[in-house]
């Protein structure tokens, strides 16, 4: 999520590092943790500081552009912070969906330049072609706002060719009734839904912690070995994941006797 830091005009600005004026919002819990991309510096606000100068997201995952990279020029080394890795970098950048149309090409600062490779790919914000109608933001325009914010790298190709193959892990849930009148359109948006969440899972440990991943015994490590060239799709370790217990018909039974 992109937010506008509101921390550069008002008494928090100390406190918060002097963030912005375009932060990332890279994890919400019992408070939010901002970033700011172009300095790596960041900050935790909790509820109390939020709700006493509340500010809303500019823009969200849903509105992530693919840019495909040129060229990457590294700025600093790989750094941790707040248990994130991250590393200073310009990149020059194109947007995929300008192929064939357009020649632009920009060169951005990101803190993701460890993750970069010229000929991949990453999703970032498109601030050069965004229609943003925000009165906070109209306060920056005299600044050099960035036309672009890299947000993290693209595996948009492999998982399309791995779309439909089985996981080495799944997930446990409840059974649920199906609305089959909303049609097919709701049925794909559900399903196109599930998948980035499994991906977004799969991409970030963070994610993960405190949910039980089990071993899919459906998996067979042959299916997705083809699709995976050069960088592989990140995954889940198998010491992450818990060995499914399966109870047969006569021990339910043994249990059922003993429970009477």
């Amino acid at each position: 999520m992109l937010g506008k830091s509101r921390t550069t005009e008002n008494r928090e600005t100390n406190t918060l590092g002097n963030l912005g004026p375009l932060v990332l919002c890279t994890k919400v819990s019992n408070s939010i943790v901002l970033l700011d991309p172009f300095t790596l510096r960041s900050a935790y606000l909790d509820a109390k500081q939020y709700w006493g100068s509340p500010f809303k997201a500019l823009l969200s995952s849903r509105q992530l552009v693919e840019y495909i990279i040129l060229d990457v020029e590294m700025e600093s080394s790989e750094i941790s912070v707040g248990g994130s890795k991250y590393a200073l970098a310009y990149a020059q950048v194109a947007r995929v969906s300008d192929f064939g149309k357009n020649d632009n090409i920009f060169t951005v600062r990101t803190h993701i330049g460890h993750l970069l490779n010229p000929g991949g790919y990453a999703l970032g914000y498109d601030l050069y072609g965004a229609n943003v109608n925000d009165f906070e933001i109209d306060k920056y325009r005299g600044l050099d706002l960035p036309h672009a914010i890299l947000v993290k790298k693209s595996y948009e190709e492999k998982w399309q060719k791995r779309r439909g193959k089985v996981r080495s892990w799944k997930l446990k849930s409840l059974n649920m009734e199906i609305d089959n009148s909303k049609g097919r359109m709701d049925e794909e948006k559900r399903v196109n839904d599930y998948e980035e969440f499994l991906r977004d899972l799969e991409e970030n440990p963070e994610l993960r912690f405190n949910m039980s991943l089990y071993h899919n015994n459906d998996y067979q490590p042959s299916e997705i070995a083809s699709t995976v060239g050069g960088d592989e799709l990140p995954s889940v370790p198998l010491d992450e994941l818990i060995a499914e217990l399966a109870i047969s018909d006569e021990e339910e039974s043994n249990c059922g006797s003993m429970v009477e």
